[in-house]
Order: structure tokens, then C-alpha cells, then sequence
């Protein structure tokens, strides 16, 4: 039922809201694993709800900041509003009382005049459904349950605390290696759900949070639908109808109401990613082919426009193509300084060179014979020696100069805190501990990022200290200072006196499982550095007692 409360903290709210109209956006990432009281329902359970909902006035069940759905959630702030429904955010009363690290959740209540429409409680329960296949991924929201409370059918989910990607970029154009985590964070979110056979057909910045710890969330999958229909799954309600079809972004196809494809989304995806690079929509610039972007090569005009194609048949055929193709090229500054330092030391030899006398040939074998013959003051000869044979002159010989093979470009300062790239940077608290001594260190990154730390003692056994089981393996915001142990927490150094090495890999997608990051010498393995990786690794001594 639906109560009232008056214990609402106005102080903590938070809105996301976006220049689109379909302004919905959701909870923290890490809501507590709690179990919620929520009932999930089926689609049959839903004929019945319908049967059973109040029939008193609507006027008498409208919904206010305090209000209280189902003795649960009590609702806090508006976040948006839509053509379908409401999304707030709300305190998880349960999680309150057992004092769960984030109680709050976002809420999306159909509107109460709309719950008897059963087309659109089916739209409303296909978002959730088929947000929750898709939980495994980082980049799309997650979803926590689906229920009725009187004439308010509702969904939970995650509550996020950030900004659209319309309000972040605010009309203003960011270059491809700013912009990249953004890019890549949503196109992991498509590619996954294409992966599961449903497209999303709603890709716009409203639909893209960036959450204050950098992390990209995809949501709204309302009118998503499977990508072969014959599967009896197909959107029954569309986007015409629902007021939900974004004409900026929506596909040719789609405004002629063709059946789902992948490439709709590719298409929508290509739109924004256009208006990130530009800070202009693509659907105004009354073209079919966008201009030359500033820092993109052909190669990656070349792979935009095709997914821009205004015909399915000539678009980019996955979005793993668009992103690797449109992937800003890795080019660590050790590169740039090794083929400055080669240049600089060319032009030298060369100066030195043209500098050098030139020496007839006639002369310098003079000088050679004369050399060899002049004589070396030595002691008296002993009559052994002098019964000794006279040795041949030793003709003179050039002594070797070895020569040491240049470091590959792409390998990594021996233990350097800072990475080869520039992205990750690592350090102890100090260069020295003794047995007992905890161990601490911190890192930072300079976009989000996976990372894994191993630390490799003078006996060489290897542990891995990041992620833990109080720190999960996600993805690290940027900017922000990381810390190993956790706060509470101790890492004593146990093993004997000597040096041992910590080695922090991190990488903007999740981590292989088979990935292999050292070898038995505790150096990196040839995956990392051949890999899209960024990495170093520095030493700390164990004193001992």
C-alpha cells in the first residue's frame, strides 16, 4: 500500500537530468546484495494484477515526495519524468535498518492512468526483464526487481550517481583519446547485449550516464527488443507509439518501422559518437557524411561514416568492427624518445664524421709501422729470455667496442612508478619495511581503468593483492588515489630479508581469465606487453628482524 512519510532528507539529493526528454537515470554500483522484498512477477501474473488493482479514484493514489511504495521505498527525489512514467529516487527502508553501506535506490513508476494498459506494463516489464539478462555487464545498469504496488506498477534499479553524457559533454566537442573510455564503455554495453541477441534502439546521450567515479552505464532498455523476431519476443509496443523514437538518433529503419537490427544501434551509436567528437548532433548537419573530425585519421573517418550509412546493407556489420577500428592508435611516449634519441645520435655521428681530417692512406700506414716500432722501456734481459726465440712483431689491433641492443620501444622502465604510457602511476609508503611491518601502497590512473597488482617476495612466491575479497575486481575510477591494504586492514612482511617486486597491470577492458601476466622470473609476460596494456613495476627490501 501506499503511506506517507515525513522523514525525507531533502539535504541528500541528488538529480541527473539531460537535455532529451526520457531523462531516467539510476542507482550506486555497489548497492548492497541484499534481498529485497520486492516480488519478481511473470507475465501471466501480470493479467492477474490487473484484475485485482484498485478501482478507487486516481486521484487518490498520486504519488509525492515522502510517499512510501509497498512499506519499502520511500520516495526521495524526481529524477525524470517521461511519457510513460516517473523515475525517483528512494530510500530502501530495509537496507536502512541494517545499515547498508548505500539504501538507495531508482525507482521507475508507470503512471497510474497507464497501469491498465497492459501493452504498456509489458514495455515497462521488457526493460526489466531483459535489463536483468544482462547483468553481467559493467556498462549496462542493473535492475533489482519488478512489482505492483495498488495502480503503480514499478521497477528498481541501481541508483547512479552522476550526469548524462548530454550533460557532461554539455555541446562541447572532446578529442578521441578523452573521449575513448566513453566510446568504449558503451559500445561494450551494445556489444554485450548483441551478444544476447537484443538491441537496444534507444542509444542517446539522455540514455548514457557518466558516474562520478568515471564509469559508463547504458539504461532505458524499454523499448529493446530481440534481434530475430521469429523468436515471439519482438517489441509488440514500438517506439512510434510510446513517444519513445528519438529522430537524431533513431536509424532510417527505424523511423519506417522495419523489423529490429543490430545495425540500428550501430547507427544511433555512430550519432553520438559523432556528437562527442563534435559537440554537434549529426542529424542536423542535413548530411549523410560527416566532414573530417579533427585527430581522425582516415582509417577512422572512414569506419564512422560507414556506420553512419543511411543503408543497413552498406553499415558496419558489428560493433567489435567500429571499435577497433576507430581504436586511438597506443603510441607510448618512450616511442617518441627513442626515435628522437636514435635521430639525435645519427645526426651526431654524421657531424663527427665530416669534422674528422682526412689521412692519405700512405700516411696513415707510416704512422701505423712507426708506432709498432718505437721502443718500450723494460728491465735487463735475463739470460733466459735472451736464449729465448725473438716473436714476431704483434701487428696492432682495433680493441672491440660492445655495443649494447637498444631497449624495444616497447618495453617498460625497469621499475618505474610511473608506466610506460603515462596512465598508471604506483608507489609504497616507503622504500623499506621490516618483518611485521605493514605493507601499504597507493596508485592512481589517469582514465578508468581494470587493474591487477602482484607482488612477488624474495623467495618468489607470488600473491595477488588487487582485486581482494574486500576489493572487488571493477573498474577504477580516474584521477582518484587507490590504496592497497584496504582501510582496517594489514599486510604484514613476513618473508626474509631481501627485495620484492609489485607489478600493476591494468587494462580498460575486464580481464581475460586466461591472460597470463608474469613469468616464473616475476618479468612481465610477453601477453602484457604485446597487449593493450598499461603496466610497471617498482621494489620494495624487506630489512627482516
Amino acid at each position: 500500500m501506499i503511506e506517507k512519510s515525513h522523514t525525507v532528507n531533502n539535504n541528500d539529493v541528488t538529480l541527473i537530468e539531460s537535455a532529451d526528454s526520457n531523462r531516467e537515470s539510476a542507482l550506486n554500483p555497489e548497492s548492497p546484495a541484499i534481498s529485497s522484498p520486492i516480488r519478481p512477477i511473470n507475465e501471466d501474473a501480470m493479467s492477474i494484477m490487473h484484475s485485482k488493482q484498485d478501482t478507487g479514484s486516481l486521484g487518490d493514489f498520486q504519488l509525492d515526495i515522502g510517499s512510501v511504495i509497498k512499506f519499502t521505498f520511500e520516495l526521495v527525489a524526481v529524477l525524470g519524468e517521461g511519457g510513460m512514467g516517473t523515475v525517483y529516487k528512494a530510500l530502501n527502508k530495509v537496507w536502512a535498518e541494517v545499515e547498508a553501506r548505500d539504501p538507495y535506490v531508482a525507482i521507475k513508476v508507470l503512471k497510474p492512468e497507464l497501469s491498465a494498459n497492459k501493452q504498456l506494463v509489458r514495455s515497462l516489464y521488457s526493460d526489466f526483464d531483459r535489463t536483468k539478462m544482462l547483468a553481467n555487464c559493467p556498462n549496462i545498469i542493473k535492475v533489482h526487481g519488478f512489482d505492483r504496488d495498488g495502480p503503480h506498477v514499478y521497477m528498481t534499479m541501481e541508483y547512479l550517481n552522476g550526469k548524462t553524457l548530454g550533460d557532461y559533454l554539455n555541446h562541447t566537442a572532446m578529442n578521441l583519446a578523452q573521449a575513448w573510455f566513453i566510446i568504449e564503455g558503451v559500445g561494450n554495453a551494445l556489444a554485450f547485449a548483441h551478444k544476447n541477441n537484443i538491441v537496444h534502439r534507444d542509444i542517446k546521450p539522455g540514455n548514457i550516464i557518466i558516474t562520478d567515479d568515471g564509469i559508463v552505464k547504458v539504461l532505458d532498455f524499454g523499448i529493446a527488443s530481440k534481434i530475430n523476431e521469429n523468436e515471439g519476443d519482438e517489441t509488440k509496443f514500438g517506439g512510434h507509439i510510446l513517444g519513445a523514437l528519438t529522430m537524431a538518433y533513431a536509424s532510417p529503419e527505424m523511423q519506417k518501422n522495419y523489423p529490429p537490427d543490430a545495425r540500428d544501434d550501430i547507427y544511433a551509436f555512430a550519432c553520438v559518437i559523432y556528437e562527442i567528437l563534435t559537440g554537434k548532433q549529426f542529424y542536423k548537419q542535413k548530411t549523410q557524411k560527416a566532414a573530417p573530425i579533427r585527430d581522425l585519421n582516415n582509417r577512422q573517418m572512414e569506419i564512422l561514416n560507414k556506420s553512419l550509412a543511411f543503408e543497413r546493407d552498406h553499415r558496419t556489420a558489428s560493433i567489435n568492427e567500429l571499435l577497433d577500428k576507430l581504436r586511438p592508435a597506443k603510441i607510448p611516449w618512450v616511442k617518441y624518445l627513442s626515435i628522437a634519441g636514435g635521430m639525435l645520435m645519427i645526426i651526431g655521428l654524421v657531424l663527427w664524421s665530416v669534422r674528422q681530417p682526412v689521412t692519405p692512406p700512405e700516411i696513415e700506414r707510416a704512422a701505423i709501422t712507426q708506432a709498432v716500432q718505437i721502443p718500450i722501456a723494460s728491465p735487463p734481459p735475463s739470460e733466459a729470455s735472451m736464449s729465448a726465440p725473438v716473436s714476431e712483431p704483434v701487428p696492432l689491433v682495433t680493441p672491440a667496442v660492445a655495443v649494447q641492443e637498444s631497449t624495444p620501444i616497447n618495453s617498460e622502465p625497469a621499475f618505474s612508478p610511473i608506466s610506460n604510457d603515462g596512465i598508471v602511476h604506483i608507489q609504497t609508503s616507503k622504500p623499506k619495511y621490516k618483518i611485521g611491518e605493514s605493507l601499504k601502497l597507493s596508485f592512481t590512473l589517469t582514465q578508468p581503468m581494470y587493474v591487477r597488482v602482484i607482488n612477488r617476495d624474495p623467495k618468489g612466491e607470488i600473491m595477488t593483492l588487487r582485486p581482494n575479497l574486500v576489493q572487488s575486481d571493477k573498474l577504477l575510477a580516474a584521477k582518484k588515489e587507490h590504496s592497497f591494504p584496504p582501510i582496517r586492514f594489514k599486510f604484514p612482511v613476513k618473508s626474509p630479508s631481501g627485495k620484492s617486486t609489485i607489478t600493476i597491470v591494468a587494462s580498460a577492458q575486464p580481464f581475460s581469465k586466461d591472460v597470463k601476466l608474469l613469468n616464473a622470473d616475476g618479468s612481465v609476460s610477453e601477453q602484457v606487453r604485446s597487449g593493450l596494456y598499461s603496466w610497471t613495476q617498482i621494489r620494495y627490501t624487506h630489512l627482516g628482524k
